[in-house]
């Protein structure tokens, strides 16, 4: 059937195509789960079997060692079969589709490029992989640039994710500050929401920051918005307050509106936006934003 599913999404016809690479990505996903349990299952024999191999030859249990090591060798075979399928799938469909002539098509193989490396990171969330999302940032198509980005705010939003994205953000990070001016609008809320994850992080320089603060004088207002929560998690972090990050929540925040204050005095940008709004400022008396 894999034969078959990546024959068709090669089709000419675009219907057959989309059904197939859809067919394949989804497959592609559960067979992902399935290498995880396998995955897991073989880790937690490991362990006994290690256990059991360390102990006296008088306190091992009969025959245990033995049958645990056929357990071993069998789970093994079995991901070693998963895996050549999912390699199969990978080479036979996503490589060629992930540059499909159709939006769509390229759209869904991002979306589950970054379902598998959220759920099965020791085999997805490599160099290898990551470059494919890297690429498509580039995309001419928003909604495919919007996959992209989503994607990687599911990485960069866990911790044990994250920290194997240095590589990608040292490459890539570039384009997605670039990508706060993209001609979608919804495309440069969600950039903004992901440079918010990288900056918190510390792995957006001071140079990149002053890129995405003019954002909060965006006349749209929620661009504007996540530009201000950018802002506000920007201001507040470690390289701004020595080594130690005051809480929100403390209700002493003289050190944020003091920074806060010097980059409006700074900002050589025209303020034909709200930045206060951006920032959460209440409304005047009647419910109406303040006039410019």
């Amino acid at each position: 059937s894999c034969h078959l599913t990546s024959f068709l999404a090669d089709s000419q016809v675009r219907a057959f195509r989309h059904t197939a690479t859809l067919a394949a990505m989804k497959l592609m996903t559960v067979l992902v789960e399935v290498a995880l349990g396998l995955s897991q299952r073989r880790d937690n024999t490991r362990r006994l079997y290690e256990a059991e191999r360390g102990k006296s030859p008088p306190r091992r249990a009969p025959g245990k060692l033995e049958v645990l090591q056929e357990t071993l060798r069998e789970l093994q075979e079995q991901q070693e079969e998963i895996e050549a399928v999912m390699n199969a799938i990978f080479k036979g469909v996503f490589v060629h589709r992930y540059r499909d002539v159709v939006p769509d098509v390229r759209a869904l193989c991002m979306e589950e490029l970054g379902t598998w490396m959220c759920s099965f990171p020791a085999s997805f969330l490599t160099d290898g992989h990551l470059k494919y999302l890297g690429w498509t940032l580039h995309d001419k198509q928003g909604e495919v640039r919007l996959r992209c980005v989503r994607a990687l705010q599911g990485l960069y939003a866990r911790r044990d994710t994250a920290a194997h994205m240095e590589l990608f953000t040292g490459r890539f990070k570039a384009r997605l500050v670039s990508m706060v001016q993209d001609k979608d609008p919804v495309v440069a809320v969600e950039v903004v929401k992901l440079l918010t994850v990288i900056t918190v992080a510390e792995a957006l320089t001071e140079a990149d920051c002053h890129r995405v603060y003019p954002a909060v004088f965006c006349s749209r207002r929620p661009l504007a918005t996540a530009a201000g929560l950018f802002l506000y998690r920007s201001l507040l972090s470690p390289r701004h307050e020595g080594d130690t990050e005051p809480s929100p929540g403390s209700g002493d925040n003289r050190t944020f509106f003091r920074l806060l204050l010097t980059f409006f005095i700074e900002s050589e940008v025209t303020p034909w936006g709200h930045p206060g709004d951006s920032l959460g400022a209440p409304r005047d008396t009647q419910g109406h934003p303040g006039d410019t």
